[in-house]
């Protein structure tokens, strides 16, 4: 029998959804409920501000997300029986936020992957079963903070909840490599170096780079080596682990799909194309059993397609829900980070004035933004075209990709409640997000039709 997949990117769900009655909203849905399996990305924590353990992390990835328990019922409501959750914004609300919002998707009989109580459980895959075909999801981040990562589990001690993590390094040639050490010196950063043994895989000396800030301690590892300039690489542990996952849910699914959240762009280049760690990788992902390579993450909104192999790879179809100002509570540390145009009385301000002193977050408006901060990379092309797609995958008998779906849409810009909820696009508006996926993917070889405001791929 064949299988019918609707694929979306990043559902920042921080409010109720389902009371909306928009024609161009309710026309998505039934997309997403007419498909066998229906998968996003669920960019948010579930739970009440109130509950025990929920405790605002230190660090957040920008917005601490947070909806309440109803999203996932709204997110059952919409259709969608599979999420991701591997991202920077997992652990906003420390183990407690976590806990909570892995208990709600279990209860409304979301399958989610890509975090869990331990790295072997966010690692692992997890499957949605139908009539026509069993989907497996592996899902992981390189864009986590270090310590929201998961940790294994061991005889004598339990593993650490958190992020199916992606972690990576760089490799550089000599100059850069003396470049960044004497510069890490003359900073104040600790700096220690670890000699490479050239017989295993012509590996240099490592620079490993502590730097440490007001708000959080990152570790930066910097390997010497023959290449030319610089270049990102995945850590090995990391990617075979994945790599091992997917395969096993290759033997036991009719359709895998690999999740990898990731805010990454190429270097000196704009958001609308992933870095070469990315591409590679999101290869090896389809080499050992992937179906669909799903990245998200970029918020550029939308990125190329790629067929390789008979797999799809999406660098990004683009944000699904964008509902950040639906948070009605936010910690002292996002107060104080926007104190210079609070009038520095950071505690004596409300959570709209916040808001508002953030700047517009709302980059499909037409509006100007509020932030005083000049963006020097990646190049400003953000949001170039205000849209995004939803991409309908059939499975034929053989459970391979026959044909490929891209129904355009952009955002409700008013009322307040309603703004960031996805509408359909039609007209010229739909021309020029799917002309803008055209292009994209063209870079990759793909050849994107457009026929009557919907795109269309062919697969072989």
């Amino acid at each position: 029998m064949s299988l019918e997949l609707s694929v979306t990117g990043d559902a920042v769900i921080n409010g109720p959804v389902s009371s909306c009655t928009d024609d161009g909203f309710l026309d998505l849905i039934e997309k997403i409920r007419d498909a066998d399996v229906s998968y996003t990305h669920l960019e948010t924590t579930l739970h009440e501000y109130d509950e025990p353990e929920v405790i605002p992390a230190a660090t957040a990835g920008g917005t601490w997300m947070r909806g309440p328990k109803s999203v996932a019922a709204d997110l059952d409501w919409a259709g969608f029986n599979l999420v991701s959750h591997a991202s920077n914004h997992t652990l906003d609300f420390s183990y407690g936020g976590l806990h909570e919002t892995l208990e709600t998707l279990d209860e409304h009989g979301v399958a989610y992957a890509g975090t869990g109580e331990n790295l072997g459980v966010a690692s692992e895959p997890t499957y949605v079963n139908t009539d026509c075909g069993r989907v497996g999801l592996v899902s992981m981040s390189p864009s986590c903070s270090a310590w929201a990562a998961a940790g294994h589990a061991r005889p004598d001690m339990r593993g650490r909840p958190g992020v199916n993590a992606l972690r990576t390094y760089f490799e550089v040639d000599e100059d850069r490599y003396e470049q960044i050490r004497a510069l890490s010196q003359e900073l104040g950063y600790v700096v220690m170096e670890k000699d490479g043994d050239d017989s295993d895989k012509g590996c240099g000396s490592t620079l490993i780079v502590q730097t440490t800030y007001s708000k959080n301690e990152q570790t930066r590892y910097v390997q010497r080596d023959d290449v030319s300039g610089a270049r990102r690489v995945i850590d090995d542990r990391d990617r075979e682990r994945n790599l091992r996952q997917i395969r096993g849910s290759a033997e036991t699914a009719d359709v895998t799909i690999a999740h990898i959240h990731s805010h990454d762009f190429e270097p000196n280049g704009s958001r609308s194309r992933p870095p070469a760690f990315l591409e590679i990788f999101a290869k090896r992902c389809v080499d050992a059993g992937a179906d669909v390579v799903a990245v998200q993450g970029s918020h550029a909104p939308v990125r190329g397609l790629e067929v390789y192999e008979g797999a799809l790879i999406c660098y990004d179809p683009g944000d699904f829900v964008i509902m950040v100002d639906e948070v009605t509570r936010q910690p002292s540390d996002f107060y104080y980070d926007h104190e210079e145009r609070l009038a520095d009385h950071p505690m004596e301000a409300s959570l709209a004035d916040a808001i508002q002193a953030r700047g517009e977050i709302k980059p499909w408006r037409d509006r100007e933004s509020k932030r005083d901060r000049r963006t020097l990379s990646p190049e400003g092309d953000s949001f170039a075209v205000p849209g995004s797609v939803l991409l309908r995958c059939s499975f034929d008998e053989t459970h391979s990709i026959a044909e490929l779906r891209l129904h355009p849409f952009t955002w409700i810009d008013e009322p307040e409640s309603l703004t960031g909820i996805p509408r359909s696009a039609t007209g010229d508006r739909a021309t020029e997000i799917l002309t803008r996926v055209q292009e994209l993917s063209a870079e990759y070889g793909t050849d994107v039709e457009l026929n009557d405001g919907i795109g269309s791929v062919g697969i072989r």
